[in-house]
């Protein structure tokens, strides 16, 4: 009788452990699951379509951050999470384009709440977007709690490119109209191939197309100008062009390879992409006409971010100088083109030491860091008194003021 009630209360043992045992998650990242399900009942669930998502693991010293679609980035903790865990997102708004309510949580392995952050923005992982966010079928398989049963709906129904949702995605066309019998060919030449160096490393080599004279080749026309643009804007899904030009030019003109290439054939392409947003520097003689050229019905189109003239509609532009008027140049280590190569070293600067100056500067104008790093370009060539401190140095009066760079932003400077 003694061994019969032994094996009762052993058998009723085993049946207690395992029923406990089967409500308790196995898998850490189900036991966090059920935490952050948990969590968002109890403070309320929203009242529309929402979803939730796991974004993965993260660990210690991970900044968790957001980015709003006016390219304002959070990062709430910027020494970075105290311990490693798992990190989930409350999409208030599945399917939608941002901004746009949601909550960024992290529990921790422990299963402790050691981050909880509102956010009207997309998260962001030490800066950039978590890779559920920019692919649908990504996001589709992060999803671990979806009542409305949205989700399918946005898959199976809505055809969205997501990485042109959630991403900027930059590229550069830099061009050299010219061709070697034309005045300056080789100064512009080389100058180009420094720009299309620099652009590549900002921006990586599939991203940017170099159009310049190549001998049997296809003349660097605005044909292979427009080419190289379709190109990126189908082949990598840009959708954030900057355009650099160096070329012969005149009021609303310039030549390329050999042709004429008007303002209005540039400011019509424009307008016909409106869903790209375009960088644009002119290197050239009477470059500062274009900033009238490009304007339709008196106004720029809303896509240009920023326009960079090397000089007005009425003066030229010039190849190195490192000395006029007994004085010399302020960076004589620049080379041959006067604008350009001052762009040029600035450039390493504000992609170097100086970049947190962009950031900072992008962040209070509410713009992306690329028109941000140009302008700051810009401004630190001339100087606070172009007439004496302007890098370029046929801006300065010693020269006779005969190059005079302009510019147009979009936002107010």
């Amino acid at each position: 009788m003694r061994l019969k009630r032994v094996s009762i209360v052993i058998v009723a043992a085993l049946v207690a452990v395992l029923m406990i045992s089967s409500c308790i998650p196995k898998d850490p990242v189900a036991a966090a699951t059920k935490k952050f399900i948990q969590l968002i009942e109890e403070e309320g669930e929203p009242e529309g379509p929402f979803t939730g998502l796991y974004l993965g693991e993260v660990d210690q010293g991970d900044v968790i951050g957001s980015e709003s679609a006016e390219g304002e980035e959070l990062q709430y903790q910027l020494q970075g999470i105290n311990e490693a865990g798992y990190f989930f997102y409350l999409d208030e708004a599945p399917g939608a384009f941002y901004d746009h309510p949601g909550k960024l949580v992290v529990l921790s392995k422990a299963g402790q709440i050691i981050f909880e952050e509102d956010t009207e923005g997309w998260p962001t992982l030490n800066g950039n977007i978590v890779s559920p966010l920019s692919d649908r079928n990504l996001y589709a398989n992060a999803v671990i709690w979806d009542k409305w049963k949205y989700v399918k709906e946005i898959i199976t129904v809505i055809d969205i490119d997501w990485t042109q949702v959630f991403l900027r995605i930059k590229g550069a066309v830099i061009t050299s109209g010219l061709t070697p019998t034309q005045n300056l060919y080789a100064q512009a030449r080389d100058v180009r191939d420094l720009m299309s160096n620099a652009f590549k490393a900002i921006m990586g080599t599939d991203n940017v197309r170099d159009v310049k004279y190549v001998s049997a080749a296809v003349l660097p026309n605005w044909t292979a100008v427009q080419a190289a643009m379709n190109d990126l804007l189908t082949t990598e899904k840009v959708n954030y062009m900057t355009l650099y030009f160096i070329a012969h030019g005149n009021t609303n003109i310039m030549n390329l390879g050999g042709t004429t290439f008007y303002a209005s054939q540039l400011r019509s392409y424009i307008l016909e992409h409106s869903g790209v947003k375009f960088c644009i520097i002119i290197e050239s003689c009477h470059a500062g006409s274009w900033l009238d050229g490009l304007k339709s019905g008196g106004v720029i189109p809303a896509n240009v971010e920023i326009i960079i003239t090397t000089t007005t509609a009425a003066k030229s532009a010039y190849p190195d100088w490192d000395s006029a008027g007994g004085a010399a140049d302020h960076n004589p280590t620049d080379m041959y083109v006067e604008w350009s190569g001052d762009f040029l070293q600035k450039l390493s600067y504000y992609t170097g030491t100086g970049w947190s100056q962009v950031t900072s500067y992008a962040s209070s104008k509410s713009i992306d860091t690329l028109p941000a790093m140009m302008y700051k370009c810009y401004t630190a060539i001339k100087g606070g008194t172009p007439s004496t401190t302007s890098w370029t140095l046929t801006e300065r009066s010693v020269a006779g003021s005969i190059q005079e760079p302009m510019i147009y932003t979009k936002w107010t400077p």
